[in-house]
């Protein structure tokens, strides 16, 4: 039954332009999506196309995590093979124009087996031979017209330059200035004066000590006995001359103090 509708009606005629329309189709979205995007990552740090935004998004929040990322080339592919130009994605789009050739060849050879095995060699039969193989060799050439993936390497060869040679050292560069400033301001609010200053009184404290010990052990040892005594005498004099001047005591009685304290000290 299927072979009698194929051969008495047109339906393979018209499957055969539907599917060089899809074909055709495929090949102009693709061919506009490409030179968008091509256009797009050429300048990257100005552009605001939304893949190349979400590149450079996704690339600076990975180096805050990581630092850095080890294979940049599979982290620009993955954004562009999932990149949607137009309701589906580039590969998607891609696949729609070889598809579109595979399958004009085999409904050519499907509706000339249907009008042959029907109604034999008739005129019918070499049309769908010849529109066939038409269909196919136009496909072909326009699937062909743009180096579809020469554009796809050229994007992900900008988007790699961007992200090593600008994007990456740029982030660098940020990090270390704030890193600069944090041990900048780490460093005002340390007490270094504290801690620079009390090693040297420390220091400037054991000396003086061993003099003062030096000198107390002269004094103590070198010294003889009644060299002390006369020393301290001295002292009580003068003691005793400057509180009985002062109180205007009598001068006996402070002729008398005086003479008990020499009397003192030359015993």
């Amino acid at each position: 039954m299927l072979r009698q509708v194929a051969a008495d009606t047109n339906v393979v005629i018209y499957l055969m332009a539907a599917i060089g329309v899809l074909g055709v189709l495929a090949k102009i979205v693709n061919q506009f999506t490409l030179r968008r995007l091509l256009k797009a990552a050429g300048n990257m740090p100005k552009s605001t196309h939304k893949l190349i935004k979400l590149v450079r998004a996704k690339y600076e929040h990975a180096c805050m995590i990581h630092d850095s990322v080890e294979n940049i080339d599979a982290f620009v592919e993955k954004y562009i093979y999932e990149y949607r130009g137009f309701l589906f994605r580039i590969h998607t789009w891609r696949q729609i124009e070889l598809l579109s050739v595979w399958f004009a060849g085999i409904l050519a050879a499907l509706g000339a087996s249907a009008n042959y095995l029907s109604y034999g060699f008739t005129e019918s039969v070499y049309q769908y031979i010849a529109g066939g193989v038409a269909e196919v060799v136009l496909l072909s050439v326009v699937s062909r017209l743009s180096d579809e993936p020469y554009k796809i390497n050229a994007v992900k060869m900008y988007m790699i330059d961007y992200l090593e040679n600008i994007c990456a050292f740029r982030l660098k560069k940020q990090r270390q200035t704030e890193k600069d400033e944090i041990r900048v301001i780490a460093s005002e609010g340390s007490p270094k004066s504290v801690f620079q200053t009390a090693p040297q009184s420390e220091e400037e404290s054991v000396p003086e000590l061993q003099t003062e010990q030096k000198k107390l052990s002269i004094n103590i040892e070198g010294e003889p006995r009644d060299v002390g005594k006369g020393e301290a005498a001295r002292q009580a004099v003068r003691r005793t001359v400057k509180e009985k001047s002062e109180e205007e005591e009598k001068p006996a009685l402070r002729e008398e103090a005086i003479r008990q304290i020499l009397e003192e000290f030359l015993a």
